[in-house]
């Protein structure tokens, strides 16, 4: 019996660090495949969706299984940023590697679909390419001509990118 109560409480002081653990984790996914830059509006942040990063954005939306079914089959991104100042948002989004330009769909979520962006709005949307990328290779993704560029850690697309 005391062995059982000593199983329970060790249990239950675990369970807290082991909850810390998957935020950080989550957030070093995020990390791991995402690409930042400062723009003349604002932030700019743009993500490589996989089963990981779609976990650490999307873990209790009802839409998680989609994005992820969809991030498998072709190279998705998630796109977002804060405006610093208002602004007129053009949702033009290329990525361009080894010299190949591919237009992205996108997929407005809030200010992505163009227009206006009024001070400290958020903007985030999907960009659904017609093809996988090689994340074994740079690339640059633009959204409406700001661009971040992406080299992606070879162990870490091996490990848990969807190639």
């Amino acid at each position: 019996m005391k062995k059982v109560l000593a199983l329970l409480v060790a249990a239950a002081c675990a369970l807290p660090v082991a909850i810390g653990a998957q935020t950080g984790d989550n957030a070093k996914m995020v990390q791991m495949f995402s690409a930042q830059s400062r723009t003349g509006w604002g932030n700019l942040q743009v993500i490589v969706l996989n089963d990981r990063t779609v976990e650490a954005l999307f873990g209790t939306s009802p839409a998680k299984a989609a994005f992820r079914t969809k991030a498998r089959m072709t190279s998705v991104f998630f796109v977002q940023g804060t405006a610093n100042k208002e602004f007129e948002l053009k949702p033009d989004v290329a990525v361009v590697q080894k010299g190949e330009t591919v237009a992205g769909k996108v997929t407005s979520m809030k200010n992505f679909a163009g227009g206006k962006v009024a001070k400290g709005e958020m903007v985030q949307g999907l960009v659904e390419l017609p093809k996988k990328i090689d994340l074994f290779e740079p690339f640059k993704v633009t959204v409406g001509g700001d661009s971040v560029d992406f080299r992606l850690n070879a162990d870490d697309v091996r490990d848990y990118g969807n190639r």
